[in-house]
């Protein structure tokens, strides 16, 4: 699926992955958020295909009432946790263009994965840990995840006109790329 979005005035692009249906993750992302961001979730927003159901912070009910009230863009893809059927109108993967690149999105659990032609940016989730780095001519950037990181360290990142930050939750920067 393909989708073009230039976005005129946006100021940032915060990119998360892995929030699994808890809704003080989700609550970060929305406090994060400010006037004239974006918000791009590679993969597992909700979870509900192995959900932590017995867990009080497990909310993706909740999660699901607020998407169509943003106040801000969201470019939202489904990860392997995601059942399709309980927030409908989403892909597995997803192109589009912001700050003059073009990103190409998946979650990263499907192989062979086929990255679209001039894409600049390529984000995904799965792995829970943070990773930035340019391969050829690419870009590739994994935000690790605010609520169950892999390596302890909540993290997610921001694009923003030229750069690529990776961002702890304490405000740490923990890589950073130009382009």
């Amino acid at each position: 699926m393909s989708v073009r979005s230039d976005i005129m005035n946006m100021k940032r692009l915060l990119v998360f992955a892995d929030l699994h249906g808890y809704l003080p993750a989700w609550l970060t992302v929305k406090a994060l958020a400010g006037p004239g961001d974006a918000v791009a979730i590679a993969g597992d927003l909700f979870d509900t295909r192995y959900g932590s159901y017995n867990d009080p912070d497990f909310a993706p009910e909740q999660i699901r009432s607020t998407i169509a009230d943003l106040d801000f863009k969201l470019f939202y893809i489904y990860g392997n946790c995601d059942v399709e059927g309980f927030c409908k109108g989403f892909s597995h993967e997803l192109s589009f263009q912001v700050f003059d690149k073009t990103i190409f999105m998946h979650h990263g659990h499907k192989d062979p994965l086929i990255i679209p032609q001039g894409t600049d940016i390529v984000i995904q989730g799965h792995t829970h840990l943070p990773q930035l780095e340019k391969i050829q001519n690419r870009i590739h950037l994994n935000p690790g995840s605010i609520a169950v990181p892999r390596n302890e360290t909540p993290s997610f990142a921001v694009i923003g006109s030229n750069s690529i930050n990776v961002m702890a939750l304490s405000g740490k920067k923990l890589a950073s790329l130009n382009f």
